[in-house]
């Protein structure tokens, strides 16, 4: 796919973006992000827009480090469930075969 200026709009200002993925994914990004900016500047005392930005990714980078932590716990669950299923097939083919 051939890449595509997106305009969108984050904090009051507006971007021009290159992506090749869909206007829709890149604009629903955007509004995630611009969400989370004015969620933010409402929070707090700081004016600057980029310490605003700043603390902004910070957050954003928070939560993808902790959905990343679930997501390599249930991995790692997954793992070693399927491990304990192969074992218990393991065992009652074994069986079956001794019969």
């Amino acid at each position: 796919m051939q890449k595509r200026s997106i305009k969108v709009q984050i904090g009051g200002m507006e971007y021009s973006l290159k992506a090749d993925v869909g206007s829709e994914y890149v604009q629903s990004i955007a509004a995630y992000v611009d969400e989370k900016f004015r969620r933010l500047s409402e929070k707090t005392s700081v004016k600057s827009q980029t310490k605003i930005a700043v603390l902004t990714a910070l957050n954003i980078a928070d939560e993808f480090f902790r959905l990343q932590e679930k997501y390599d716990q249930l991995v790692q669950k997954v793992e070693e469930e399927s491990r304990q299923l192969n074992q218990e097939i393991d065992r009652s083919v074994g069986q079956v075969l001794e019969l």
